[in-house]
C-alpha cells in the first residue's frame, strides 16, 4: 500500500473512530479533556466557563446578520457583474473559479452553472503539494461530469515545503489557523490573482463563507475593492516574504501596482451573501453527487496538512485553533455542535496519547524536515502513534 493510501486510510479511521467509537469513548476519557461550554464547545483553555457556558455565550457574541433586504441587494449586484461580464468581456473566459474540491467549491461550481449557463468558467486548482488524493479524485470526476474548463497550477514542492515549515516553527498568537493556513489561503488567492490578470478574467469566485470571509480576510462585503487589488502583498501572518522566499518564488505573489486598475481583477465571494448552513452545503453536494457520501469531511477533502495543524495548535495552544471559527457556527446556527464537538475532542484525545494519527503526521513532518520531539507531539515510528 502506498504512502499516500496509508494515510487516507488512517484519516478515514480517524473520521470512523469519531463518529462511531468517541461517542462511547469520550466519557471513560474524561480526565484527558478540557472541559468545554455546553452551548457551543469552545474549552476552557479558550475562554473561560461560568457553570460551564463561555463568555462568548454569556455575551450572546452573535454577529449582526445582513437582512433579507440587505442580502438581496447583494446579490442583485453580483447578479448585475454576471450579466454586465458576459456582454462585455471578450476573453475566452468571464470568471476565474478557485475549485480544491471542498464541498464549499464544488457547491459554488454547481450554483455558478445553474444560475449562469451563459458564463465561461476556467476552474483553477492551486496544488499546495499536500493535497488530499480524495480532493484530486473529486476535482477529476466533477470536472468532467460538468464539463468546465480546468487549469491546475502546482507550486514548486521545494517552495511549498519551505514555506510550511517556516509557518510551523513561526505560529503567530492565532496559532495554525493564523500562520500555517493563512499562508496557504493567500498564496491560493494570489496565484489567482496573477493568473486572472495574465488572462484578462475580470473576476474571481472563491467559496468561503460568510464567517470565513469576516473573520480572515476582514471584510464586510462580498467582494475586494479595485483598491485594494492594487497593494502588493509583502507579507503574511506579519512575517515578511523576503525572509523565506526568492526573488524568483516571489512571483507567486500578488503585486496589483505592476497592473492597470482595469487588468486587476476582483475576488468575489458569493457565499457571503448566500450565508448558507453548512449542514445545507453538505446535504446538496450529496444529493448532486458532487462528493462520494461521508468523503465531504475537510479531514479527507482538504490537504494532509490538517492533522498536523490540529495536533500541534493543542499541544502549543490547549486548543485548536480552527475552534473559534466554527463554535462561532455553532452560536448562528450554522453549524451541528456534536460533529463539530467530537470533531476537536477526538483531535484532543490524539494529540495527548499521540494515539490515532500516525503515518498522516509523519510523513508530512518528513516532508518538512520537521520531528515529533521539535514540535512536542507525541508517539512516532515505534510509539503509540502507531
Amino acid at each position: 500500500m502506498s504512502q499516500k493510501n496509508k494515510m487516507l486510510r488512517e484519516i478515514k479511521v480517524f473520521e470512523f473512530y469519531k463518529k462511531k467509537i468517541w461517542p462511547v469513548q469520550r466519557f471513560f476519557a474524561k480526565k484527558l479533556l478540557a472541559q468545554r461550554c455546553k452551548i457551543c464547545f469552545l474549552p476552557e483553555t479558550y475562554t473561560s466557563l461560568v457553570d460551564g457556558v463561555c463568555e462568548y455565550c454569556l455575551e450572546d457574541d452573535i454577529a449582526i446578520v445582513p437582512t433579507k433586504e440587505d442580502q438581496l441587494a447583494m446579490q442583485l449586484e453580483f447578479d448585475h457583474m454576471m450579466v454586465e461580464t458576459i456582454r462585455e468581456t471578450k476573453n475566452q473566459y468571464h470568471v476565474l473559479l478557485l475549485f480544491s474540491g471542498g464541498k464549499d467549491s464544488s457547491y459554488l461550481l454547481n450554483y455558478m452553472l445553474e444560475h449562469y449557463p451563459e458564463l465561461r468558467i476556467l476552474a483553477l486548482t492551486v496544488d499546495n503539494t499536500f493535497m488530499s488524493p480524495v480532493a484530486m479524485e473529486n476535482i477529476s470526476v466533477i470536472i468532467q461530469r460538468t464539463g468546465v474548463d480546468h487549469m491546475i497550477v502546482r507550486p514548486k514542492t521545494q517552495t511549498m515545503e519551505k514555506m510550511f515549515s517556516y509557518a510551523f516553527t513561526h505560529l503567530n498568537e492565532k496559532g495554525c489557523s493564523g500562520t500555517v493556513d493563512q499562508f496557504d489561503g493567500d498564496l491560493f488567492c494570489d496565484i489567482a490573482r496573477n493568473t486572472a490578470a495574465k488572462m484578462g478574467i475580470p473576476y474571481i469566485l472563491c467559496g468561503l463563507s460568510r464567517d470565513q470571509v469576516e473573520n480572515i480576510l476582514h471584510l464586510d462585503k462580498f467582494k475586494t475593492s479595485l483598491l485594494e487589488e492594487g497593494e502588493k502583498r509583502e507579507q503574511v501572518a506579519g512575517i515578511p516574504l523576503t525572509d523565506i522566499f526568492t526573488e524568483d518564488e516571489m512571483k507567486y505573489w500578488w503585486d496589483g501596482s505592476l497592473w492597470p486598475e482595469e487588468n486587476r481583477p476582483q475576488m468575489l465571494f458569493p457565499l457571503y451573501f448566500l450565508n448558507l448552513e453548512e449542514e445545507f452545503i453538505k446535504s446538496e453536494v450529496l444529493r448532486l453527487g458532487l462528493m462520494p457520501r461521508g468523503d465531504e469531511s475537510p479531514m479527507v477533502t482538504n490537504n494532509s496538512l490538517i492533522p498536523l495543524m490540529g495536533v500541534v495548535d493543542m499541544i502549543q495552544f490547549g486548543y485548536s485553533s480552527f475552534e473559534p471559527e466554527f463554535a462561532r457556527m455553532v452560536r448562528l446556527g450554522k453549524a451541528d455542535r456534536k460533529e463539530w464537538l467530537y470533531t476537536f475532542e477526538t483531535l484532543e484525545y490524539a494529540a495527548k496519547t499521540g494515539r490515532l494519527l500516525g503515518d498522516s503526521i509523519d510523513e508530512v513532518l518528513s516532508r518538512l524536515s520537521l520531528t515529533r520531539q521539535g514540535l512536542g507531539i507525541k508517539g512516532g515510528s515505534n510509539g503509540p502513534g502507531k
